[in-house]
Order: C-alpha cells, then sequence, then structure tokens
C-alpha cells in the first residue's frame, strides 16, 4: 500500500537548516502488536513548527535526525485498517486517540513497566511517534504504524461518533500532555494565581483546566498575539487578565543574537508584566507559572519581579534556551521548578478520554478549532508548510491549523 508522508530532511548539514516536503513510501508489513491506522484529523501545533523550522532552531534536531529524515506527528485521531492484536482488543473500523508515547522494551525498566511514564524511562530507550532516534514514523501522513502502548480506543465502529466529536480527539495527547503537567505536583493544584506565557494550544488547554480544577482561580496571559489573547480571555472574561507582548519582543527572544541594549528594553517590558500581574491578583505574585511557548521565553519570567517563594514553575515548551537560577532565585523558599513531558500514566490517558466526552470536547471546538485553520487533505498541508516556511517564519508568527483527511 502507498502511503504519503511529509517529510523533514537536513538541507544543509553544515549550516543546520532543514526542508520538509511531501515524499511516497509503501507502507511497512505489521509487526507482532501493531495496528495500521488511516489518520482522519492531525493537528499541527507549535512542537511541530519548532522541530522543522528551516533553521534548525530546536534543541533536539540532532536526535530527531538521527537517522537523516523523520516524519513528525504523535498525535491525532484515526482508524483502525488493520491489526496483529486480537478482536477482543481491537478491531477493524474501531477509533483511536493517538498519544505518541512508546515505553522501551526492557521488562526492569520502572518508569515504562510500573509507573507507565515513558518519556521518563530509567535506560532512556522509550521513544515519541515521529520524533527520530529509531522512532516510528509519525502521523503527518496519510497513513500510520502505531504499536502498543501509543494509542488508546476512543469508540467502538459501532458507535459511529460525529465528525464534531471526533475532532475533537486529535487534541487528546495535547489534552494528556498539559493535564499531566498541571496534575504531576499535587500542591500545583491548590495554586490558584496562574501565569500563563503562551496563548496558543497548550496555553488553552492549560487555561481551561485551571479554571475548572481551582475555584476563584486567576489566570494572567502573556502573548505577542492579540487575537490569541483575545480568544482565550473568553474563556473566563473576569478571571483572566492579559498582556500583549511588543512583536519586536518576542521576535528578540527567538534571535539568536540579540542586539546591544536589549536587555535594558526587556527590563522595562518585565516591570510592566509584573505591574499588571500583581493588579490582576489583588497585590500579589503568581503562583504557578506554565510557559508554554514554542519560543525563548523563560527570560522573561525567570526573576523575583515575576516569581515568589513558594511558586511552581511549569515550563512546558522547548523553545527556551536556559532557566537563570540568580542568587535571588536561589534565596526563595519553596520556589519549584518541574519538567514535565509526556501524556502521563495510563489513567491519565483514559480519563482524558472521558473528560473529551464529558465536555471537553465541546470546548476543543469551539475555542482550539474554531479560530483554526483546517488543511483538507495531504496536498493542502504540504502547500500550507511551504507558506509558512518558504521564507521562514517566526515561530510566533504562523498560524495554527488542522490537517482532515
Amino acid at each position: 500500500m502507498k502511503n504519503r508522508q511529509i517529510e523533514t530532511t537536513w538541507k544543509d548539514r553544515e549550516a543546520g537548516t532543514l526542508k520538509t516536503q511531501l515524499i511516497e513510501s509503501q507502507v511497512p508489513a505489521l509487526k507482532p502488536g501493531e495496528i495500521l491506522v488511516k489518520l482522519l484529523h492531525v493537528p499541527m501545533h507549535g512542537s511541530f513548527w519548532l522541530a522543522t523550522h528551516p533553521n534548525g532552531i530546536h534543541p533536539r534536531k540532532e536526535e530527531f535526525l538521527s537517522e537523516g529524515r523523520f516524519v513528525f506527528g504523535n498525535g491525532g485521531v484515526a482508524q483502525v485498517v488493520d491489526t496483529t492484536l486480537d478482536e477482543r482488543d481491537f478491531r477493524k473500523g474501531d477509533y483511536v486517540c493517538i498519544f505518541g508515547h512508546i515505553p522501551c522494551r526492557r521488562y526492569n525498566c520502572y518508569a515504562c513497566t510500573v509507573l507507565h511514564r515513558y518519556s521518563e524511562c530509567d535506560f532512556n530507550e522509550s521513544s515519541i511517534l515521529g520524533h527520530g532516534k529509531g522512532s516510528t514514523e509519525g502521523t503527518y501522513a496519510e497513513y500510520a504504524v502505531l504499536p502498543r502502548h501509543s494509542y488508546e480506543i476512543c469508540f467502538r465502529r459501532e458507535e459511529s461518533p460525529s465528525t464534531s466529536l471526533l475532532k475533537s480527539f486529535m487534541f487528546g495527547f495535547l489534552f494528556a500532555d498539559v493535564r499531566n503537567a498541571l496534575t504531576r505536583h499535587m500542591d500545583s493544584l491548590r495554586m490558584r494565581r496562574m501565569l500563563l506565557i503562551g496563548a496558543g494550544f497548550s496555553g488553552m488547554i492549560a487555561a481551561y483546566i485551571h479554571n475548572r480544577t481551582c475555584p476563584e482561580s486567576k489566570i494572567f496571559v502573556v502573548d505577542s498575539s492579540p487575537e490569541r489573547l483575545a480568544h482565550l480571555k473568553s474563556i473566563d472574561p473576569e478571571g483572566i487578565g492579559t498582556y500583549l507582548l511588543p512583536h519586536s519582543i518576542a521576535t528578540e527572544l527567538n534571535s539568536r543574537h540579540q542586539h546591544v541594549g536589549f536587555r535594558h528594553e526587556l527590563s522595562s517590558i518585565i516591570d510592566d508584566v509584573s505591574k499588571e500581574m500583581h493588579a490582576h491578583f489583588g497585590g500579589r505574585s503568581c503562583n504557578l507559572l506554565f510557559d508554554s511557548s514554542s519560543g525563548n521565553t523563560t527570560p522573561i519570567w525567570d526573576n523575583p519581579q515575576i516569581l515568589a517563594p513558594s511558586a511552581h514553575c511549569i515550563p512546558f515548551g522547548f523553545g527556551s534556551q536556559y532557566i537563570l537560577l540568580s542568587k535571588e532565585l536561589i534565596q526563595m523558599s519553596g520556589l519549584t521548578i518541574m519538567m514535565s513531558r509526556g501524556v502521563g500514566n495510563i489513567r491519565n490517558r483514559k480519563e482524558v478520554i472521558e473528560l473529551i466526552k464529558a465536555g471537553a470536547g465541546k470546548f476543543i471546538n469551539e475555542k482550539l478549532l474554531a479560530e483554526t485553520k483546517e488543511l483538507h487533505g495531504i496536498d493542502e498541508a504540504a502547500t500550507f508548510i511551504e507558506q509558512m516556511q518558504n521564507p521562514p517564519r517566526q515561530l510566533h508568527e504562523i498560524s495554527h491549523a488542522y490537517i482532515s483527511f
């Protein structure tokens, strides 16, 4: 069977630049435990644009390109075409929500076999669909081969789910990823003052979860897009405050060589963010920082003007270069910086499926998909990628989109 995929390769390895294009390949034969699916809906989110950016800006690009190429995509919703599994488990025609994370093969790996947190593999041998390092090719394609544990059933074929409900499950992996990060530390659930950096897909989901989990919570959001800020604020107009980051500052934060005097400009921005954030929080600082930006945004918040003692900081995005732990931050009692990667354990994944069915699906359709460009088929998706990457756009300038097959 022929399969068309969106492939990223080196354009110039010495210069570290990449190119992404549409290719045709042969669907490989299934191995024991694998299923073949036809993709139905796949989101184009920040991680894709970061991983495939022509300037090669992803911090793990060497891992992605360990074999000289990769087909990205660790999420989406699909229908089973073929399976090597017992029909009591999976049948042709069933619908699956793709979570993308795959455990290692070691019987004595505590993270993979007991905790089922595959991104924390004891042997660093777990993998993610489409992420290189010998992993299975991803979901930016017409068909995909899925190893066991990289997906969960969301509907049986006889349930005949509506198209709108099915579409919402394309964000199941991202919903699980964000929820895992926000619930990983039990005390994070009691933090009622969230500073959210980035109003993209992950930021919208984080705001939705926090708004419904923490009674009387307030959220303050920083982003460079007025449209995204307005859209996120509509989740809770009274409880959400916003700050529009100047376009020039966002661009400079992501440049490789920042101009002389930029730190002074950024210091002024930080003061403004701090002033407006404190006003929104009734004179108090944030006690939960969630950085969902795909760009280099830690310089906005890794300072005492923004953070306070006992704050929980979750750097969720991949674009930041470092976190500066100054002597002032080191003195802050209770300050917690927690890295969280992956879709969490089996319980988290299955609970996300139930949450989407119980109401989060409506949120996804109304808040995430309503303002997102629908690309009809792999050809239109390839054309859109070409438009976004030739010439290369800044990450915060790239439009939200998803592919429907």
